[in-house]
C-alpha cells in the first residue's frame, strides 16, 4: 500500500515574512488526511514575538471626544479624546500631535475599570514625539489638554486643542488566544496576553479535539484548526507535530476476511502489504477454523528430495501394510506421498484385509478410492501429499490391513524411506512394503539395496492414515506465526482465536531490508485438514511528523 501521510499547511500568504497575523477573523491550519491514518498524538507550539514587535491599535478601536464625536477631526477643537481597543494588552508607546499652549497632555488609562494615571507617564508630549510606555497595560486610554502643569492641590483646568494625529502602539503578541476546530468546536482559550517570546504548547487538549474531529471510519478528509484573538495580534513561530499510525485492515488482495482451505499437515498464508521501512506498533487479527473430526496416528516427515520410491504404472503396483488400530477404528481417509511422472495420472487406491502376509483378494467394503492427478505446469513435478477421502468412514477391525496403489494411466513415484524414519505409534504402525510387476504377479518385498557384504534393509512407503476423532478428543487447533522477511514470530491465539500483539511483543519483528519490501505474512499451520478464516485484521505502523508551519525569515 502507499505510504499515506497527513499534509498540514498554514493558510497565510506570507505578506509579512517575520510574523503571522492572528485576529478576530482567525488564522487557519488545514490538515489533509488520507484514508487509513489514525491519530495517536498531537502538539502545536506557538511562540509570541518579543517587545520589539508592535502594532497600532487605533485602527479598529472605538474613539470618543469631548464633542461626542466617534472620530478625530483635525480642524475640531477638543478638550480630551479617548481610544478603546476593547481588551487588555501591554502598551509600547504613544504618539500624539496636537496644538495646546503647554504642548503637553494628561494621560489616563483603564483596564475595564476607573481611569487612573500610569505613574511617571502622567503627562506626555503633544509634539508628534513617541512616548515609550514600558510596563503599562491597558484596554483604553484618554488624553486631556491642560491649561497648566498638573497640580494635585488645584483643580485641573482644560483647554481646547486640535488633534492632528494619534498612534497607540501595543505589543504585537496576542492579547488572548482561542483555538477551535471548524465548524466552531472550541477546545482551548487563554484570556491573558502572552509574554515576550513565550512558547505556548497545545498538547492533550489538541489531541483529544483532533481525535473527535478526525474523519470517521478512517475514510480520510480535511480538518481545519483555527487560531483566533479578540483583537489583532501576531505570532512569531508555529510548529505542529502529529503522531499517527497507518492502519491496514485489508489483506493484500483487498479482502477484509480470508477463508482458506488447509490440507492435512499443511499451511495457509494471509499477506498484508505493510507501509515500507517502519516498525509495527500493533498486530491484531482473529483466526477461526472448522477442522475435520480427524486425528493422525502417524505424522511422517518425508525427505525434501526423496531418494527412493515405488514406481506405479505400466503394470507396476505397490502395497503398504499397517498394524491394526487399538480397539479398531474408523478410517476417514489416507494420504500418500507421490510424485507424478506424467501430466495425467489415473488409478485407484484400494484397502485390503490381511491374507498370509499379503493383501487379500477382496477389498474392504467401500474401500476403493479414485486417483486423478492433472498437472497444469510443465515438468518436473515435485513430490507432494495426495489425499484420498473415504465417502463414508471405513471401519478397521483389529487386524492387519493393506493400502494398494494401482494406476490405469500414467506413472507416479510413491516415496520410500527406512522404517526407522517412520513415526512411532502405539495404535497404528507401518509394516511391510511390497510391489509387483504384473497384475496377477506375486507380491515381492521392497528392500533397500544391500551394502557390500551386508543384507538388504526393509523400506516403507510413506503414508498418512487419518482416523475419525472421537467427540471427546477434538483435533488440535492450528498454530499461528507471523513472518516478515527472514524474521518469524510464533504467537498464541486466545480461546476465541484472537491474536493481539503490542509494540513490545513485536520488537523482534523488525522491517526487512530490500525494495520492494516483502509483505507481512500470517502463517497458519494445521495438523488436520479443514478451513481457516482470518478476519478482524488491524496492523498499524507508526509515524511522527513535524510541520514547520511558520518560521520567521
Amino acid at each position: 500500500m502507499s505510504d499515506a501521510r497527513v499534509v498540514a499547511r498554514l493558510e497565510y500568504d506570507g505578506a509579512d515574512p517575520t510574523l503571522v497575523p492572528v485576529g478576530p477573523e482567525g488564522r487557519a491550519i488545514v490538515l489533509d488526511i488520507p484514508a487509513g491514518v489514525e491519530l495517536r498524538g498531537a502538539s502545536l507550539t506557538l511562540q509570541a514575538p518579543g517587545d520589539d514587535a508592535t502594532l497600532d491599535v487605533v485602527p479598529g478601536a472605538t474613539l470618543a471626544t469631548s464633542t461626542n464625536k466617534k472620530q478625530l477631526v483635525p480642524t475640531e477643537e477638543l478638550e480630551w479624546f479617548s481610544v478603546d481597543w476593547g481588551t487588555r494588552r501591554p502598551l509600547a508607546s504613544l504618539k500624539v500631535k496636537a496644538t495646546t499652549p503647554l504642548n503637553k497632555g494628561r494621560l489616563s488609562i483603564a483596564e475595564s475599570g476607573p481611569w487612573y494615571q500610569p505613574g511617571p507617564f502622567e503627562t506626555i508630549p503633544l509634539a508628534d514625539v513617541e512616548q515609550p510606555l514600558p510596563g503599562v497595560t491597558a484596554s483604553r486610554l484618554m488624553v486631556e489638554f491642560l491649561k497648566s502643569a498638573p497640580d494635585p492641590t488645584k483643580p485641573k483646568e482644560l483647554v481646547t486643542a486640535k488633534v492632528l494625529g494619534v498612534v497607540v502602539k501595543a505589543a504585537a503578541r496576542p492579547a488572548d488566544l482561542t483555538a477551535l476546530l471548524e465548524p466552531g468546536a472550541l477546545f482551548f482559550h487563554q484570556a491573558v496576553p502572552m509574554q515576550p517570546l513565550e512558547k505556548l504548547t497545545l498538547g492533550d487538549n489538541l489531541r483529544s479535539a483532533l481525535q473527535r474531529a478526525w474523519p470517521a471510519g478512517l475514510k480520510g478528509g480535511r480538518v481545519t484548526l483555527t487560531l483566533r484573538s479578540s483583537v489583532p495580534g501576531k505570532l512569531r513561530q508555529l510548529d505542529l507535530t502529529l503522531d499517527t499510525v497507518t492502519v491496514m485492515r485489508a489483506w493484500s488482495g483487498g479482502e477484509e476476511s480470508l477463508s482458506l482451505p488447509v490440507a492435512t499437515g499443511g499451511e495457509v498464508i494471509g499477506r498484508v502489504n505493510v507501509t515500507p521501512a517502519r516498525k509495527l506498533r500493533e498486530v491484531r487479527l482473529r483466526m477461526s477454523h472448522r477442522l475435520r473430526d480427524e486425528r493422525l496416528p502417524l505424522e511422517p516427515q518425508p525427505p525434501a528430495l526423496p531418494s527412493m520410491a515405488h514406481r506405479c504404472g505400466a503394470g507396476f503396483a505397490a502395497a503398504q501394510a499397517f498394524s491394526p488400530p487399538t480397539g479398531g477404528g474408523l478410517l476417514a481417509g489416507i494420504d500418500l506421498h507421490l510424485r507424478p511422472l506424467t501430466r495425467t495420472c489415473k488409478g485407484t487406491l484400494t484397502l485390503f484385509p490381511e491374507a498370509y502376509d499379503r493383501p487379500g483378494d477382496k477389498p474392504l467394503k467401500g474401500a476403493t478410492l479414485e486417483l486423478v492427478l492433472e498437472q497444469t505446469v510443465d515438468a518436473p513435478w515435485p513430490a507432494r501429499w495426495v489425499s484420498f477421502d473415504a465417502p463414508k468412514p471405513l471401519h478397521l477391525e483389529e487386524a492387519k490391513w493393506w493400502a494398494v496403489l494401482t494406476l490405469t494411466e500414467g506413472d507416479v513415484l510413491w516415496t520410500l524411506d527406512k522404517p526407522g524414519a517412520a513415526p512411532r505409534s502405539g495404535e497404528l504402525a507401518p509394516l511391510t512394503a511390497l510391489y509387483r510387476t504384473e497384475d496377477t504377479g506375486p507380491w515381492l518385498p521392497r528392500e533397500e539395496p544391500a551394502p557390500v557384504g551386508g543384507k538388504p534393509g526393509a523400506l516403507w512407503a510413506i503414508t498418512r492414515p487419518r482416523l475419525r476423532a472421537p467427540a471427546a478428543e477434538p483435533p488440535p487447533p492450528p498454530s499461528v506465526k507471523l513472518r516478515w522477511g527472514a524474521k518469524v514470530l510464533t504467537v498464541l491465539p486466545d480461546d476465541t482465536g484472537l491474536v493481539s500483539l503490542d509494540e513490545r511483543a513485536l520488537e523482534g519483528l523488525t522491517p526487512p531490508a530490500g525494495d520492494p519490501i516483502p509483505p507481512l505474512e500470517v502463517v497458519v499451520q494445521s495438523r488436520v485438514s479443514g478451513e481457516v478464516t482470518l478476519s478482524e485484521l488491524r496492523v498499524t505502523s507508526p509515524r511522527s511528523e513535524s510541520f514547520k508551519l511558520f518560521t520567521p525569515k
